[in-house]
Parts: C-alpha cells; structure tokens; sequence
C-alpha cells in the first residue's frame, strides 16, 4: 500500500513537471514568434530549443529556474540566423536578434550623425 501510493507520488509530481516545461516551452514559443514580428524577421521551425536548465535566485528573491532557449530566423527569407531568448521564472530577461541588413546600415549612419 505505502509503495503504492509512494509511485503515485512520484508519477504525479513527474507530470507536474512536464507540464510546467510545456508551458515554459510554449511561453517561449510565443515570446520568440512576438519579438521576430517586432523585428520584422521571419521566425523559422516555429520552435525553440533548450539549451540550458540552471537554478537561480529571482528578483523577487526566491529560487527559480533560468531556461535559455535557441531558436533560428531569417532576416532575407533565404538565411538562417541565431536568436535566443533567456527567462529568469516566467519572466523574460534578456534576448538576442540578428539585425536586417538595411538596419544595420542605418544603425551605421546614425552613428555617423
């Protein structure tokens, strides 16, 4: 009785978890589909990747898990390009995006200014 109920402990906390990086996954899903649109690049696979699973302190000061996830994008339709995103909990911390080439040259002549 008592093994019982201890396997069923642990296959509900197991599911739990899976739950907890599906949801994680598609935040990220969603987040890298909103920020390519912002950037006006084309998010390839409509998926992303963990990369990396550590244990961080919040801002908030308590414990949590910092997922950084890879994805890739286009800036032409024709390429592929890196982008990655990295959540601190359920909050979205940093992120990283390829520049299109006439942003780059923009970005080149403000500077000039």
């Amino acid at each position: 009785m008592i093994e019982a109920m201890l396997l069923l402990v642990i296959v509900g906390t197991c599911a739990l978890l899976w739950q907890a990086a599906l949801r994680a996954r598609d935040r990220a899903v969603s987040a890298s589909r909103e920020l390519c649109a912002r950037a006006g690049v084309q998010f390839l696979d409509q998926s992303v990747n963990l990369r990396r699973l550590a244990l961080v302190r919040l801002r908030s000061g308590s414990l949590g898990l910092r997922r950084h996830y890879s994805f890739e994008v286009s800036t032409d339709g024709t390429n592929r390009h890196p982008g990655s995103l990295q959540f601190d909990g359920e909050r979205l911390e940093n992120f990283s995006l390829p520049l299109r080439p006439e942003d780059v040259a923009l970005a080149g002549v403000e500077r000039l200014h």
